[in-house]
């Protein structure tokens, strides 16, 4: 049986309701099994669940935080099981299979909507217009041969990885951001934070 474990890692209370009406839209719309929980909660019945998405966050994946054990064993608990990590989910993946900080602040942060190369593989079949939003103000680098780079552009060496050709993937970019949804994120965030303009792209 298949099932999807989704990881909200959002930090603000309306952003986690919104980020889970996003995963929810979509998910709903293929008829997949799905259950949403908070980086925050206690998941008794990890077994159940044969696939993983981990989240984006504001949080830095370079900096220890409170919950990263928890996640760390989550992680780890999928060995052998399909994971996706996005963006903030993407670094800290990197960092459990590797085991080491291989986080950093990026010299070329993103905000907007950016055009992404992609290789071919099985992660974007599909996917004829490699424009997607992103969000980070930190990057993946220095990976080890056991890391296939899968996705890239010029402010970002490693939007992308598969690890070891197993089904463990990690992505820079947002793949599940909606143009409204990521207009209205962009609004908030310009809005309250008025240097982010100069990362701010629209292609």
């Amino acid at each position: 049986m298949q099932k999807l474990l989704i990881l909200n890692c959002t930090l603000a209370k309306a952003g986690i309701e919104r980020l889970n009406n996003l995963f929810t839209s979509i998910f709903e719309k293929y008829d997949i099994d799905f259950e949403i929980f908070h980086l925050t909660d206690t998941i008794e019945n990890i077994n159940e669940f044969s696939h993983l998405i981990i989240s984006g966050s504001a949080l830095l994946a370079s900096q220890k935080n409170e919950n990263d054990n928890k996640l760390y064993d989550l992680i780890r608990q999928f060995n052998n099981k399909r994971i996706l990590g996005i963006c903030y989910g993407h670094q800290i993946l990197a960092k459990v299979l590797m085991q080491e900080n291989i986080c950093r602040k990026s010299n070329t942060p993103e905000l907007g909507w950016r055009m992404v190369t992609l290789t071919k593989n099985q992660l974007f079949k599909g996917i004829s217009n490699p424009v997607f939003y992103e969000s980070h103000l930190e990057e993946v680098f220095d990976l080890n041969d056991d890391f296939e780079i899968i996705a890239l552009n010029a402010n970002c060496e490693i939007q992308g990885y598969q690890y070891k050709n197993l089904p463990i993937w990690g992505v820079q970019f947002h793949p599940e951001v909606t143009y409204e949804y990521g207009m209205q994120s962009l609004k908030n965030k310009l809005a309250n934070n008025k240097h982010l303009e100069n990362i701010f792209y629209n292609e």
